[in-house]
């Protein structure tokens, strides 16, 4: 059998190079997608050219401190909206994402990279799933499965059947 980080870097190969193009939430799972942003098939909304899906703690760092994780999603922020620039309102989590994307669509209700940069130049993982993405400007992404049980991550191409599962009873582990 393949060893899992190896099936890892396979599959997310592709990500190097491309940004990191949108943030958005389904409940409180978090959804990165990077490349091009296109309509989705349905004609309903956005997404990029691949999709990770994220179950497990997951935290972006910079320069030695946390700039946001997956508990701030359930920490309100302390000023609600800023009005200024048309940002999200909501959690924690949602506002720090911005401070880095600097672009929200009310319509879709998803964070867009309109600052530019957040490109993938390295991507490492662990013999638990674990994944690390590095970005241009030394921001790091950081996923750590924590469940014996239950799904952590996934990734995927829009428009394919192959996904990468990372924990549940179809993973890769």
């Amino acid at each position: 059998m393949e060893d899992m980080q190896t099936r890892i870097l396979e599959a997310l190969q592709p990500l190097t190079g491309l940004s990191l193009s949108i943030a958005r939430n389904a409940g409180n799972m978090k959804n990165f997608q990077f490349g091009r942003i296109q309509p989705h098939p349905s004609g309903k909304g956005t997404v990029g050219e691949y999709a990770l899906h994220i179950q497990c703690p997951w935290r972006m760092i910079q320069a030695g401190k946390i700039l946001t994780g997956s508990c701030d999603y359930y920490e309100q922020h302390a000023d609600g909206a800023d009005e200024n620039t048309g940002g999200p309102t909501g959690n924690l989590q949602q506002r720090k994402l911005f401070s880095l994307l600097r672009g929200y669509d009310p319509k879709t209700r998803s964070l867009v990279n309109d600052a530019g940069g957040l490109v993938v130049e390295s991507i490492r993982s662990d013999t638990y799933g674990g994944l690390e993405i590095e970005f241009s400007g030394s921001v790091s992404l950081q996923i750590f499965p924590d469940g014996s049980e239950t799904e952590a991550w996934r990734f995927f191409r829009l428009g394919t059947d192959d996904h990468l599962v990372i924990g549940g009873p179809s993973s890769a582990m």
